[in-house]
């Protein structure tokens, strides 16, 4: 049975990390089939904390969703000989399923060779000659019978793919050689069954549920080759495209937990004090414990009944989770890039990135290295502007740094910089307060 991966967005903060591990647990418990609970990249230290403390184990990291050989294969039982099998004994078991092409494999699985019925053939009619021979064809095909596996397989100019392969790398193999079969083995070289010409007529994408985002630069590599099944999420509507029409839930409240937790409440799905525990976590991040102007009446009310299942205090758990990362330790590039989203207006990719802190002095000290190292990703990715968000929660107000040949659109948003820098009160929210803001003036500069 293939997975379907929950998953949020690149760079995971701990809202996409507890949507994905929650909302995988309420579908695992509601529907059939396999959801594996995926991260698009490595996690934060908030997020480790939090899977920590609450005993869960870290989420798979999925770095791409393309479709791959793997995608390619039936997961039927694997049917193979070895390597000691006489002749007789091949051929019999040959007839006895009905197959023309075997894999030869040993005691652990691995791939040895290949055998097809056309080679048997061709040994028999070699041995025979131009036809001198016929008087001797029993004691040439007792020979032959007698021989073993290992003495007539197929170990060269095989045409052989690992799983991981791209799918399209592999038709354009497939297309350009004469071969009917394709043995597939993994990193190890275990065999994990064969493909054909005709597995690419029904190749099957992998399924995915997008929770925290619905951008395609914010989601995971490949995903336009995978089946989006659902999108939960909070932010803006983007620019994801699906095949069919799907579940997409879609609020204006400050967390996806939120959305989440409700649909196991409203549902009555039975979740663990640690899962809500989880999920209280999700929206104290994300609503910076509730100080974010993207709090709404309905995050703190489902927080409410998650503070009361979990046992956790919701203001002293926020700030143990706000206490665990180190920003000392982290390189500007390292500042920069954990939590930076894409956006695109028109012909213009632009980045804002958003770091919390409760003592924004000492990043502010670090303001010109930081400068630096965000011109440097604005000409590695094309960037027209850069912001970073340096937020204090405690102080509820922001520092926004900028850098990037059109700094100056984000100037238009927010006033002049001073040194670099723009001192915002009051604003704390990325997608609330800044996103729009600069979308804004992208917008009147078009119709200039």
């Amino acid at each position: 049975m293939k997975p379907v991966y929950v998953i949020g967005h690149k760079n995971p903060d701990v809202d996409s990390i507890a949507a994905a591990i929650a909302y995988k647990v309420y579908k695992q418990s509601s529907a059939e089939g396999l959801y594996i609970a995926a991260a698009a990249g490595e996690l934060n230290e908030e997020s480790r904390f939090v899977l920590e403390k609450l005993e869960f184990e870290a989420p798979a990291i999925v770095k791409n969703v393309g479709t791959t050989v793997d995608d390619l294969l039936d997961m039927d039982e694997i049917v193979y000989v070895t390597a000691d099998m006489t002749v007789v004994e091949l051929s019999n078991f040959m007839q006895k399923h009905r197959l023309r092409t075997l894999p030869v494999l040993n005691d652990k699985h691995k791939f040895l060779g290949l055998l097809t019925i056309g080679d048997l053939a061709m040994i028999f009619m070699e041995r025979l000659g131009r036809g001198q021979d016929v008087e001797n064809s029993p004691e040439i095909l007792r020979d032959i019978l007698s021989k073993k596996v290992a003495d007539i397989m197929k170990t060269r100019d095989l045409v052989l793919f690992e799983s991981h392969e791209a799918a399209e790398d592999a038709r354009k193999q497939m297309l350009s050689s004469r071969f009917r079969n394709y043995p597939v083995v993994d990193e190890d070289n275990r065999y994990l069954g064969m493909i054909s010409r005709y597995d690419l007529l029904q190749m099957k994408r992998k399924k995915v549920i997008l929770v925290d985002h619905n951008e395609k630069k914010q989601a995971v590599d490949g995903v336009d080759e995978a089946e989006i099944l659902e999108i939960i999420d909070h932010h803006r509507v983007g620019d994801l495209q699906t095949i069919m029409p799907i579940y997409f839930h879609n609020e204006p409240v400050g967390s996806t937990c939120t959305l989440v937790a409700e649909t196991f409440l409203n549902n009555s799905v039975y979740f663990s004090p640690n899962l809500a525990g989880l999920m209280l976590s999700g929206i104290l991040s994300d609503t910076m414990i509730f100080k974010s102007p993207t709090t709404t009446a309905k995050d703190r009310r489902i927080a409410d009944e998650l503070e009361r299942i979990s046992g956790l205090a919701s203001l002293e758990w926020g700030k143990a989770i706000y206490s665990t990362s180190h920003l000392e330790l982290h390189s500007e590039e390292e500042l920069i890039t954990e939590d930076l989203k894409e956006y695109v207006s028109g012909d213009e990719i632009f980045a804002v990135a958003q770091v919390e802190t409760v003592d924004l002095g000492r990043i502010r000290q670090r303001k010109d290295k930081l400068v630096q190292a965000m011109e440097a990703v604005c000409r590695r990715h094309k960037y027209a502007f850069m912001c970073l968000m340096v937020t204090d929660i405690l102080e509820a107000a922001t520092e926004l740094i900028v850098a990037g040949d059109k700094s100056n659109l984000v100037e238009q948003a927010f006033g002049p910089t001073g040194e670099g820098s723009i001192y915002l009160h009051g604003v704390m929210s990325r997608k609330k307060q800044v996103v729009p803001v600069i979308y804004e003036v992208l917008r009147k500069q078009k119709m200039m």
